[in-house]
């Protein structure tokens, strides 16, 4: 009857059993009901089951009033607050007599079986340095795929995060990309529920809710999360960070400049440092942080360290005077993206990449 519901109920009760059982038994019908209404048509409305009317087979196809006709069946997806509870809850639904298609998401950290990526200090890193290989082909195991995910073992079986990641090293295929593969054909899809409450996790996983059955068990925090997926925080440390990384990337660049005002003195071939961006443009990088920074320690605290709170809209016209607007977000971002993209290729001392990436997040 497209209605929401909210269940209470002691812990040991079975909650999570009824959820899954009763959900899945009434998406076969649902099936069924939309397989025979398909088949109705097809005999230009001619019933097959004539002391059955297409009335008797209920309405869990569509409000009892207004005829609905639905091209696909409609995607379960079950969220938890972690992946242990997800785990669990794969578990019980393996003791079921059910055996849908089901896919289980989780992030780069929990699923990447590159042994280079695995390496890297931070988790941006691991996600950019994923991307580059992704973009260029070259993580054999991302590779592999396409070809790898029509196994009957990949498609047909019950899994949890620890038996895709299982199963990605004994097929060497990447487990974060098999499970957004096996996405497109699950009939019940497992995921932590901040990817449906975040809109960047939801964009991230392409995630679209339309027409799909979402329950989020153990949903004791979800109004917290709700706070926490429109909110950020961004430190004095933070913003110290990005301008170390910019500042890195701007006497790197300097040197190439200088190195290839030498060698076009002498006819000698242009050094390059694999970044795309004039000098000039990092620099105006640099000068948004200071401007940014400025702009927040202009902000007035009364003497109690109480702190001040503002109207929503006050961060707008915070970041404008850093010229962070969005007429100029999108350049903005493409740069970032490009300092980025160049601190995670490069080899030698590492560079806390966490403040800038911290932006690039609150500017999306």
């Amino acid at each position: 009857k497209k209605v929401n519901g909210i269940l209470e109920s002691p812990t040991g009760t079975g909650k999570t059993l009824c959820l899954l059982c009763s959900t899945l038994a009434w998406r076969e019908h649902f099936k069924d009901t939309i397989s025979a209404r398909k088949i109705a048509q097809r005999m230009n409305g001619v019933e097959l089951f004539p002391d059955r009317p297409m009335s008797s087979w209920g309405n869990a196809a569509t409000d009892a009033d207004i005829p609905t006709y639905y091209t696909d069946i409609p995607k379960i997806i079950y969220a938890s607050r972690t992946h242990s509870q997800l785990t669990q809850v794969i578990n019980e639904l393996k003791n079921t007599v059910y055996r849908p298609k089901i896919c289980v998401l989780g992030s780069r950290e929990q699923l990447c079986i590159n042994p280079e990526v695995k390496r890297q200090e931070s988790n941006h890193m691991q996600i950019y340095m994923c991307r580059m290989k992704v973009m260029a082909h070259a993580c054999h195991f991302y590779n592999n795929v396409e070809e790898k995910s029509t196994e009957k073992e990949l498609t047909e079986s019950i899994m949890d995060i620890e038996d895709l990641v299982k199963n990605g090293n004994k097929h060497r295929a990447c487990p974060y990309y098999l499970s957004r593969s096996l996405k497109q054909q699950a009939d019940i899809i497992f995921m932590p529920y901040n990817y449906l409450l975040d809109s960047k996790s939801r964009k991230a996983h392409n995630l679209d809710l339309k027409g799909t059955v979402v329950i989020l068990d153990e949903a004791h925090n979800v109004e917290k999360l709700c706070e926490e997926s429109s909110s950020f925080d961004l430190t004095p440390y933070d913003l110290a960070s990005a301008m170390d990384a910019v500042n890195v990337v701007l006497e790197e660049q300097a040197k190439v400049v200088q190195q290839n005002e030498i060698n076009a003195e002498f006819n000698m071939e242009l050094a390059s440092s694999g970044l795309n961006m004039e000098l000039e443009d990092i620099a105006k990088i640099k000068k948004i942080l200071l401007q940014l920074e400025s702009a927040i320690d202009a902000v007035e605290l009364p003497p109690n360290d109480s702190g001040v709170t503002k109207e929503g809209s006050y961060i707008f016209d915070l970041f404008a005077e850093a010229q962070i607007t969005f007429q100029t977000k999108s350049s903005l971002l493409e740069s970032l993206e490009q300092i980025l993209q160049f601190l995670s290729g490069r080899t030698g001392i590492f560079v806390n990449t966490s403040g800038l990436h911290k932006l690039s997040d609150i500017i999306q």
